[in-house]
């Protein structure tokens, strides 16, 4: 695609994702750049380029790069609640707050429009979890594996879910089923806070051996 269009945005993004799937995270970095100058208003660039410093833990970047995806892109969920997650780590709950009550909001907007989309239902159901509603949280969550059983984001976004929830055991046995049927982000195992509750788990580094 760049052979063709060098100047396409939507290229280096694209490319920028591949590199960071290889944990090329300089040459990944490089390509996001390039596709935000090309187009300051792609939100796949600013929303991947996020995820990226997310997984090599760089808190600080994330945010920002989170908050221009979330403003670009006006009804994205996504980006609200995934940086509700790091704000929550450095502390600053009442932003998390924030964040995760206009994403929820934003997701329920989503599944009024489609009510089986599943990134909106496991993404909205750990804002809910996370901010008291758990009961509610959990039905969503049962609802993405009920829609997609074997797909492996979506087992271990509803890990998360299960962690925060206060469920180990079985957020343990999903996450194993995750990495069984394809999950190779290893990095996300080790910077994912939500994840947290199950790090002593006896299994839990078993698995990270695993991903080697």
């Amino acid at each position: 695609a760049l052979e063709i269009d060098p100047e396409l945005a939507e290229a280096h993004a694209a490319r920028g994702f591949a590199l960071s799937l290889k944990r090329e995270y300089e040459a990944a970095e490089q390509a996001f750049e390039t596709a935000i100058r090309l187009n300051p208003r792609l939100f796949e660039a600013w929303y991947l380029y996020a995820r990226v410093s997310f997984a090599q833990g760089k808190p600080e970047r994330a945010i920002e790069l989170y908050a221009k995806a979330a403003e670009v892109r006006p009804d994205d969920y996504q980006s609200l609640l995934l940086v509700a997650q790091i704000y929550s780590d450095l502390g600053r709950e009442n932003e998390a707050w924030s964040a995760r009550w206009r994403g929820v909001q934003r997701a329920e907007a989503r599944l009024k429009l489609d009510p089986d989309d599943v990134r909106a239902l496991y993404m909205g159901a750990n804002g809910l979890v996370a901010l008291g509603e758990t009961e509610r949280g959990l039905e969503w969550a049962n609802q993405a594996i009920a829609l997609e059983p074997d797909e492996p984001m979506v087992l271990y976004n509803v890990a998360c879910i299960q962690c925060l929830a206060g469920a180990g055991d079985e957020a343990m046995s999903t996450l194993e089923k995750a990495v069984r049927v394809g999950l190779t982000q290893k990095d996300w195992l080790i910077h994912d806070s939500n994840l947290d509750p199950i790090r002593n788990h006896p299994r839990f580094n078993g698995l990270l051996d695993l991903m080697k």
